[in-house]
């Protein structure tokens, strides 16, 4: 089948690009051919963190946009991974929104949890009434109450499908090192600088337990934006946003070190080089159900102890076993503000035990595989088919 995944927003190579980019490959894979149409009328300090082989990189308020609309047209499905924001101009929102007029078999994927993020969408109602299939992370989030909220001109049922972030495990292999190469004592948390990513967690748990037990900590993703100003205010930590991550000097026992946004597969090089990594995001429960952030299984995919937020584990039901998280003997510590003492001790018995902490990420990848793209865009997939 040919298939083409649009992304109005353009690269912004957060976790949008990233399901882009498993999507492709999976495709691919499976003997389609698929293309990605990207917006280039905005341009994102991330759009560098993630390689697209199949890409056309086009501007949508311009001639070249009749690139993506034949493509489209010529398609057998088209998968719509992101919307133009309002910010866009009108031209580029006035021609992403033809595509929703082709005679081809259209597919939402809606990204978005919360009301505010789901405003900056353009085009929100036409993605919701204008194709045949919803994929959504949750079915009783703020996007739930768009779909469920009844129009008086357009009175259809509409279904909203589960959909998780997946990547493919074997592909990772190549990052994986074994035990005795990796460092017990460096600690790294990934994420950007919004604030329901957990940084304030990890530096409360950096200063108040990891530093006294000669340990470090790198962070990295964080953006100079304005929730900078406020990070720096409230933090101290040696600032590496205009620092390369693979000259830093070892700072154990010492203040965290800030590095600024990354190239996805540089990025999991250094993690894989970590004894932990950490992702703290947190979420209220009717957004999640059972999606994990693709940062969840980068860690446990490249072989660091995967340290999570225990707040996020209670609520996000695995996929595959249908119990939380939390409930799951998965090698997972699970860091809350309530139980940093108890986390710091393990974490001092793992670096401490090669065998042990072995045994840990082995298990971590054995329950975290169901979220392979094997299994999740396989199933997801199979329902498009219908």
């Amino acid at each position: 089948m040919r298939i083409s995944i649009v992304l109005g927003r353009g690269i912004e190579g957060c976790g949008v690009t990233k399901n882009a980019v498993e999507w492709e490959s999976w495709l691919t894979k499976n003997g389609h051919i698929t293309t990605i149409y990207a917006s280039k009328d905005k341009k994102w300090s991330r759009n560098n963190s993630h390689n697209i082989r199949n890409l056309v990189h086009v501007r949508f308020d311009k001639d070249d946009f009749e690139q993506v609309y034949e493509g489209c047209k010529k398609s057998d499905i088209v998968i719509f991974s992101s919307l133009p924001s309002v910010n866009h101009s009108q031209k580029c929102i006035k021609n992403f929104s033809k595509l929703f007029d082709l005679n081809v078999k259209k597919i939402s994927f809606q990204h978005d949890h919360n009301k505010s993020s789901l405003r900056r969408n353009a085009l929100i109602q036409e993605s919701i009434e204008k194709v045949d299939m919803i994929f959504a992370h949750s079915t009783s989030g703020d996007f739930a109450d768009m779909v469920n909220t009844p129009n008086l001109f357009d009175m259809t049922e509409r279904k909203i499908n589960l959909r998780q972030p997946a990547i493919n495990f074997s592909e990772y292999k190549k990052y994986w090192k074994q035990i005795y190469k990796q460092d017990p004592r460096h600690h790294k948390w990934i994420g950007r600088t919004a604030r329901w990513k957990g940084y304030d967690l990890m530096f409360n748990f950096h200063n108040n337990h990891l530093k006294n037990i000669n340990h470090q900590t790198t962070f990295e993703g964080i953006e100079k934006s304005p929730v900078f100003i406020e990070f720096k205010r409230d933090y101290e930590f040696y600032d590496c946003l205009d620092s390369n991550p693979n000259d830093m000097n070892d700072r154990y026992g010492d203040k965290a070190s800030v590095f600024s946004q990354y190239v996805n597969s540089e990025l999991l090089e250094r993690l894989s080089k970590c004894g932990f990594g950490y992702q703290l995001s947190i979420l209220d429960k009717k957004y999640i159900e059972k999606s994990l952030e693709f940062t969840h299984l980068e860690i446990v995919a490249v072989g660091a102890i995967p340290i999570f937020r225990k707040e996020y584990g209670d609520i996000c039901i695995h996929r595959y076993y249908n119990k939380p998280l939390t409930e799951i003997d998965s090698g997972t510590i699970w860091l809350s503000e309530d139980n940093m003492e108890d986390c710091k001790n393990k974490i001092i018995e793992l670096s401490k035990d090669n065998e042990l902490r072995d045994d840990y990420r082995k298990k971590a990848v054995e329950y975290y595989s169901y979220y392979d793209c094997d299994y999740v865009i396989s199933d997801m997939f199979k329902i498009i088919k219908e």
